[in-house]
């Protein structure tokens, strides 16, 4: 998938077709479950109502869903192309300056590495050599590359180009210097991402410790005793299936800020975190559907 520039025209188109995406769960709340919801909406003290309807819940976190899939897919697809160009620039500058010393001039090498090489780093290359065909100077050309994507290694690669080009008979030993250090840098981010990655891992296991420890409350106290007449006083006389929804919202708060937790720790930003947020978020819908359609043949203790 090729880099899409994300600038505000973009962002609000984005979020345009998110917010169409939504009205389809949304839809289907008054369409199909309309009298479900009005049924299932329960007050919970302080004047506030919840839906306890696990199905109407689950709606209406897909509705959230939809508004952000659309701009989620884009930035995740984009950021797997900045890490392509990262990973292929000290590859890049080596090959330009193997090319240069076995004879050919800067503009071939450039177009021979690009060809050769391949991927987004190819490809952003190949359209900035196309411009200097077409009359344009090798400065500029490289200088459109950066306008449109925003990353510092690719700033600071095509710096060194322009550097390069400038210097005539020592072109080679700042293509090598440069291939050595973009090659440190990324060992440096490789073992950032090895130390950062158990940390990651850590909040999703703790959604699924979570969701587990939801199961047993329900499964193993609050529904079996609510079963029993008399005794459902101790849970303070509440219906059980408003504790299934509270247990539902905290569940879906965790995931989302989990989700832009992760997004920060690894990519540096919380935009990052979006494609994070809709899996957590689908693991507790398909958990809460799950418990919803078949808790009581599995209960911890039975519940007939």
């Amino acid at each position: 998938m090729p880099y899409i520039e994300l600038n505000t025209t973009r962002k609000i188109l984005l979020v345009t077709i998110g917010i169409f995406l939504a009205l389809i769960p949304a839809s289907m709340i008054p369409l199909l479950f309309l009298r479900e919801a009005v049924l299932s909406l329960k007050p919970i003290g302080l004047g506030i109502r919840i839906f306890t309807s696990i199905k109407v819940n689950v709606l209406l976190t897909l509705t959230l869903l939809m508004v952000i899939v659309p701009y989620a897919i884009v930035d995740f697809f984009n950021r797997r192309y900045i890490d392509m160009i990262d990973k292929s620039l000290p590859a890049f500058f080596k090959g330009v300056s193997e090319a240069i010393r076995s004879g050919m001039t800067f503009i071939e090498a450039l177009r021979h590495v690009s060809l050769t090489l391949g991927g987004p780093i190819g490809r952003e290359m190949n359209k900035a050599l196309v411009r200097v065909e077409l009359g344009d100077n090798l400065e500029n050309s490289l200088e459109g590359i950066i306008k449109r994507i925003h990353l510092p290694s690719l700033q600071r690669a095509v710096m060194i180009l322009k550097t390069a080009y400038e210097s005539g008979g020592k072109v080679m030993d700042v293509l090598e210097t440069s291939a050595e250090i973009y090659a440190r840098l990324r060992e440096f981010e490789e073992e950032k991402r090895v130390v950062i990655n158990p940390h990651s891992i850590t909040i999703y296991v703790a959604t699924l410790v979570y969701l587990f420890l939801i199961f047993v409350l329900l499964y193993a106290f609050i529904f079996p005793i609510g079963k029993l007449s008399g005794v459902a006083q101790f849970i303070g006389g509440v219906d059980p299936e408003i504790y299934k929804a509270i247990f539902y919202y905290s569940a879906t708060i965790e995931a989302l800020f989990g989700g832009l937790i992760v997004g920060k720790m690894k990519h540096g930003k919380i935009s990052g975190g979006l494609i994070h947020v809709i899996i957590q978020l689908s693991i507790v819908m398909v958990f809460f559907m799950l418990i919803d359609m078949y808790g009581e043949s599995i209960a911890i203790i039975p519940l007939r």
